[in-house]
């Protein structure tokens, strides 16, 4: 059985800032969304940063797509009692991914969003 390839620091830093930069991104219109991206074309070209980074825009992409579907509905009266809790819900989810990526990154362990669409192959 073949061994996995180790993980160095650097690509288990990268790979965490993936998962993080968001959080900074959130600040700047679709920041969140081209953070992950810029590390995914212009980070390092290894497997376990380009699987990390893929991951991480895929999770920005989808929520980001959720946020504007819950907003279409809060603009109705009767969706806004809808929409806010599903939006409380949509920042936790959100949260808890980004952050257990990050620590998944740290260990050089994959992991994968939970209730994301895949976009980026």
């Amino acid at each position: 059985m073949e061994q996995p390839t180790p993980v160095s620091d650097t690509e288990r830093t990268w790979a965490a800032v993936a998962h993080l930069a968001p959080l900074v991104g959130y600040f700047v219109l679709v920041g969140q969304i081209l953070l992950p991206l810029a590390i995914f074309l212009w980070g390092p070209k290894t497997p376990f940063v380009q699987d990390h980074a893929k991951e991480a825009l895929n999770g920005q992409i989808s929520y980001t797509l959720y946020g504007l579907a819950l907003f279409l509905l809060a603009i109705t009266v009767v969706g806004v009692f809808i929409a806010v809790p599903l939006g409380l819900a949509l920042v936790a989810v959100a949260l808890w991914n980004m952050i257990q990526g990050a620590l998944a990154a740290g260990r050089g362990e994959v992991y994968r969003y939970v209730l994301i669409l895949r976009l980026v192959p």
